[in-house]
């Protein structure tokens, strides 16, 4: 019985903490050279990790080594890839659960403000009669302000936008691509693959 007990509680707390909202946070600053920052915080703020774009981690020479000592090894994993790729229906799953999932996320706040203007101002005027209606939708509740620049060929200013997602909201459609008929075909490809190495 108190294993019982022990399992609900666990599975209770599981649904509880995943049903705690993902916050992520996006700066973009364009001026010159791209800055991009991003930060995901979680646990009411308890817990953050801020991603750094060009973050690069150090190569592994040793593995570096051993991928050149195996070519067999490696012509296999890109002709299983490949194999993957090729499975029935995988396209289909994936862009379904893509939509899902972007679906689930709900926009918090999101602030543009940048300075366009393409190689020719009549270019730059198109640009802007076209977009112009669309920012003028979005603009309750978000900022949006963008400026034209008939003068010359530019693109600066800064984004930043913050968007929340709530963990128990993507497990219907994670399991519904894990338990779709291409996955079970790629699982299937994955483990007679690893079968005839073994022989």
């Amino acid at each position: 019985m108190w294993v019982l007990a022990t399992l609900s509680s666990l599975a209770l707390l599981i649904v509880l903490v995943l049903c705690i909202p993902l916050d992520l946070t996006l700066h973009i600053d364009i001026h010159g050279r791209p800055k991009v920052r991003t930060r995901l915080v979680w646990l009411f703020g308890l817990v953050s990790k801020e991603i750094r774009r060009g973050e690069k981690k150090p190569r592994d020479k040793s593995r570096e080594a051993r991928d050149k000592r195996k070519p067999g090894k490696k012509k296999g994993t890109v002709k299983t890839a490949f194999q993957i790729l090729r499975t029935k229906g995988l396209l289909k799953q994936f862009k379904r659960l893509l939509k899902d999932i972007i679906s689930r996320f709900k926009i918090r706040e999101l602030r543009v403000n940048l300075r366009i203007g393409l190689d020719h101002p009549a270019d730059t005027g198109l640009f802007f009669a076209i977009v112009g209606p669309i920012t003028y939708l979005l603009k309750s509740p978000q900022h949006i302000i963008l400026q034209p620049a008939f003068d010359e060929a530019v693109l600066e200013g800064d984004l930043s936008g913050a968007v929340r997602l709530q963990p128990i909201q993507l497990v219907v459609p994670l399991l519904r691509f894990a338990l779709s008929l291409s996955t079970i075909r790629i699982i299937k490809t994955l483990v007679l693959t690893k079968w005839k190495r073994k022989k």
